[in-house]
């Protein structure tokens, strides 16, 4: 590999095996020889647009955000145009995409947890799909050209659920009072719904809930659904 490549080759593609925490394990990565001309990054969110009977339309209700999606192609060279002139086969780089995305891990039974990484683009997920492509033959039938299509599907880790669980309406909460706050607010920001503030009166023994002491810290308890 010339000096150029050998210097950029940290800063290309990486797709590295991780535990279901998203943390990167001692294995071999897939490193891309040459870096994706694009990603394209798909967001899906899922509304109830269901009109009643003879009505023109709705307001559409929310109903959750899909995890995301991405594809990228990957170009895989077996000529050495880019290891200075050392051929790697393609064949054994298609196996190390495998080896590190589709292969069955054997302590989960299941295809790798992965951490792909390309600039600033860092994303735990899974592969869902990929389609090998060969481009180019030696004179034997050898493949020395090829290129992956790859779709992936981002994952929330044990972590990333451990973090949203601890801002949920479902856990007990407590806020310092600032000057100027009111209570109904305030039960509007942990709740999303300002109707438990007399809930929360009653769980912190205010006696006049209209008049908070700046400095002094409520209790917010888990609602009942």
């Amino acid at each position: 590999m010339d000096t150029q490549s050998a210097a950029m080759l940290p800063f290309n593609l990486k797709i590295l095996q991780t535990d279901e925490n998203g943390i990167p394990k001692l294995a071999v990565p897939f490193l891309a020889m040459f870096n994706p001309e694009n990603i394209a990054i798909n967001e899906n969110i899922i509304y109830d647009s269901n009109a009643p009977t003879g009505q023109a339309g709705v307001d559409p209700h929310f109903l959750k955000t899909d995890a995301r999606t991405f594809t990228l192609e990957l170009t895989l060279d077996g000529t050495g145009v880019n290891t200075n002139g050392v051929k790697i086969p393609v064949t054994a780089q298609v196996l190390l995409f495998r080896l590190a995305t589709t292969s069955i891990n054997g302590d989960s039974h299941r295809p790798n947890y992965l951490l792909l990484q390309y600039g600033l683009f860092i994303c735990n997920c899974v592969l869902t799909s990929s389609t090998v492509t060969y481009t180019m033959f030696d004179m034997f039938g050898l493949p020395i050209r090829a290129k992956i299509s790859a779709s992936f599907t981002e994952r929330t880790t044990s972590l990333g659920a451990i973090l949203n669980m601890l801002s949920s309406p479902d856990l007990t909460h407590s806020v310092q009072v600032k000057d100027g706050d009111l209570l109904p607010l305030l039960t509007n920001q942990i709740y999303k719904d300002q109707n438990y503030y007399l809930q929360v009166a009653k769980v912190n023994k205010l006696k006049n809930f209209r008049n908070l002491k700046a400095g002094s810290t409520l209790v917010f308890p888990p609602i009942s659904k």
